[in-house]
């Protein structure tokens, strides 16, 4: 059996621009199939991101700055977490270091409203709209994999 070579060329993503998507908090999309997405998010020392809701799963890998978590624990560099479908979360970066964390997840992710009803979401194909966009406007080729 014959297995095919189905590496694809690196992508640099030190030289990638942010792509913004709220105030303190920004993107790199790396890859979109079916309804996966991995991205790298950036969130700027001192911003919470609000309780939400992931339908899908999400792997995290912390590459720099301490995430506060919800439960109080702190993820660092290094640090893997994993949500499971259904997970109910908040967590805000400290410190003085911007935390970027790459991330692979499925579903969508709802943010809830101080009532715990659902607000604003995203899922798969409404970041690659955004993304695609964001690209076109801005005069950038799109890089993630999957993004055509």
């Amino acid at each position: 059996m014959n297995a095919a070579n189905v590496t694809e060329t690196p992508i640099h993503t030190v030289e990638l621009p942010w792509m913004p998507l709220g105030e303190g908090v920004s993107a790199r999309p790396l890859h979109f199939r079916g309804g996966e997405r991995t991205l790298q998010l950036k969130v700027e020392p001192g911003v919470r991101i609000p309780i939400h809701r992931h339908d899908g799963h999400v792997h995290a890998l912390g590459l720099s700055g301490r995430r506060r978590l919800g439960d109080g624990s702190v993820a660092g560099p290094g640090d893997y977490v994993f949500e499971p479908a259904g997970n109910v979360d908040s967590w805000a970066c400290e410190g003085d270091e911007p935390c970027i964390v790459q991330i692979t997840m499925t579903g969508r992710l709802t943010y809830l409203g101080a009532d715990g009803g659902d607000g604003a979401w995203t899922d798969t194909p409404k970041l690659h709209r955004l993304y695609l966009q964001w690209c076109h406007d801005s005069g950038i080729t799109p890089w993630a994999r999957g993004a055509d």
